[in-house]
């Protein structure tokens, strides 16, 4: 069972207080039935700079509205980004399409601010499996989503993705593994013949050289993929 984000979004929220082909075929089939809409909506979306909407918030569900905070929050615990929709390489399913002209029609107007929130790769014109979410800025750091598509992401995403959120986050990474190292190695590969310390002495000595060396080479690592951490990375429209 993967990890919804919609499900996971409004749980941020809540705590906080405040397919390929047939999707292309089924776009299609949206397209010929009212083609010069179809178009229009395409068109906003693959151009659209994320401007805000005046929208009639009488027309609006309460539930689908979600502060940049809780944005922010998702995307940093899965590794997200939320960009603009003209950035967006994926495939716009018939499903959003109509949830736009439906959109338009309860507001009664014509709409061209979209937002993204999505893997990276999904801006990069491959994996195209994921759960994107489809918003609309309403001004005062809120957004409404209008649509999702796709499968769920992974449920050890968040946990893979971990380490990446920030530097404190490496940290306890890189502690919590040494650590572990140090306690479950086995004595016997541990201990030599000549050794007349305690077995805590060794651990305690296997730990900190377990820490320096793990920490050495997660910057090295770090440095040379050019890795940046999830909240310098949740909005930027370059590479890591």
């Amino acid at each position: 069972m993967g990890v919804h984000l919609h499900t996971e979004l409004t749980a941020i929220r809540s705590n906080s207080n405040d397919r390929y082909y047939t999707d292309i075929l089924s776009g299609y089939n949206a397209l010929l039935s009212q083609k010069n809409e179809g178009e229009r909506v395409l068109t906003n979306l693959f151009h659209s700079e994320g401007n805000e909407e005046t929208l009639d918030f009488n027309e609006l569900d309460p539930s689908n509205i979600y502060h940049i905070s809780d944005i922010k929050a998702l995307c940093i615990n899965y590794r997200l980004r939320f960009l603009d929709s003209k950035l967006f390489k994926g495939t716009f399913p018939v499903e959003a399409i109509e949830a736009i002209k439906t959109f338009e029609s309860e507001q009664n107007r014509e709409i061209t601010g979209f937002k993204m929130i999505a893997p990276a790769p999904m801006f990069k014109l491959t994996e195209k499996d994921k759960d994107p979410l489809l918003m609309v800025p309403m001004g005062g750091e809120y957004y409404y989503l209008l649509a999702k598509w796709g499968n769920d992401l992974h449920p050890l995403r968040k946990i893979m993705v971990y380490p990446f959120r920030d530097f404190e986050s490496l940290l306890k990474t890189v502690l919590v593994f040494c650590l572990a190292v140090a306690l479950l190695f086995p004595e016997s590969l541990i201990r030599s013949p000549k050794d007349t310390g305690t077995i805590v002495h060794l651990r305690v000595i296997l730990f900190f050289w377990m820490f320096f060396s793990t920490s050495a080479m997660t910057a090295l690592y770090g440095f040379s993929r050019m890795k940046n951490f999830n909240t310098n990375l949740w909005k930027s429209k370059y590479l890591d």
